[in-house]
């Protein structure tokens, strides 16, 4: 069955996110998924229905392994915002909402309820207008499908953790996003060596979310030579240069345990991560 993802503008982690019929997910309930580091394929869109029939959740479920769940957590990129657009994502999510990992809507937004964990974890921004529809407009006691993410301020890239995203997780906002400056002010491409300093700064950042109860995101982190830049339409902004330099960012970010680490280069990282994950 053809993806069904045409009014959603999306970008896919750690697989490609495929919306298909099929069997009931048997849930399972957890305040949090386990921690892990988890490769974010950076705008990886479903283009020209590309991977439109990759029965990845049907799989899951007939192997019963629910150590991975959720096994696909699905990021919403979105590029514009009408009510309309949002209420469209809502009914599709909707359909599905036995395959998604969800909570209780209840009239206490501070108290984080338990997750009811299934092979997909929707996560959205953070704007105001897909909190109305993707949780104002949910009547408690019907589940959250989707969790956005906390209000950030980064116009000091280099200011505290507390500045740069003042609020703990809610039954809604659940994850931080954060571009590489708040690690690296210079950006990828004048990042110049990595140092303890900087490794010490990603480590306080990661702590910060973790204590607070989020998944922490650093995006893009990318080590292309100039020739792939071009062919794959890669942002020059997003590169270190060389594998080398990127690799050093990559061993970082997952000793520090960041949750959603983004990158243009999906298989190489995907090695990576595989080559340098801790017993399970």
């Amino acid at each position: 069955m053809k993806a069904r993802v045409i009014l959603i503008s999306l970008l896919v982690c750690t697989a490609f996110a495929l919306f298909s019929a099929g069997r009931t997910a048997s849930p399972q309930e957890n305040p949090q998924p386990p921690r892990r580091v988890i490769l974010d394929a950076h705008n990886c869109y479903p283009y020209y229905e590309w991977w439109f029939d990759r029965p990845i959740v049907e799989k899951t479920l007939r192997d019963g392994n629910r150590g991975d769940w959720p096994l696909i957590t699905l990021n919403l990129d979105l590029k514009s915002e009408e009510p309309d657009h949002l209420e469209a994502i809502w009914a599709l999510l909707s359909e599905y909402k036995d395959w998604l990992t969800t909570a209780p809507r209840t009239n206490d937004l501070p108290k984080l309820e338990p997750l009811q964990i299934r092979p997909i974890l929707v996560l959205t921004g953070e704007s105001d207008a897909q909190k109305h529809v993707f949780y104002d407009e949910v009547r408690a006691g019907d589940r959250l499908l989707v969790f956005g993410a906390v209000k950030t301020n980064t116009s000091n890239p280099s200011a505290a953790p507390e500045v740069l995203a003042p609020n703990p997780a809610d039954n809604y906002h659940r994850w931080w996003n954060n571009p590489w400056r708040v690690v690296e002010p210079e950006g990828q491409q004048n990042a110049g060596a990595w140092t303890p300093e900087k490794e010490s700064r990603l480590n306080q950042l990661v702590a910060y979310a973790h204590k607070r109860n989020l998944w922490i995101r650093f995006y893009t982190l990318d080590g292309a030579r100039k020739a792939e830049l071009s062919c794959n339409g890669w942002f020059r902004a997003y590169n270190f240069g060389s594998m080398e330099a990127v690799q050093t960012r990559w061993a970082a970010a997952a000793k520090a345990g960041v949750d959603y680490l983004a990158s243009d280069q999906y298989e190489e990282l995907g090695k990576f991560l595989k080559a340098h994950a801790g017993p399970r």
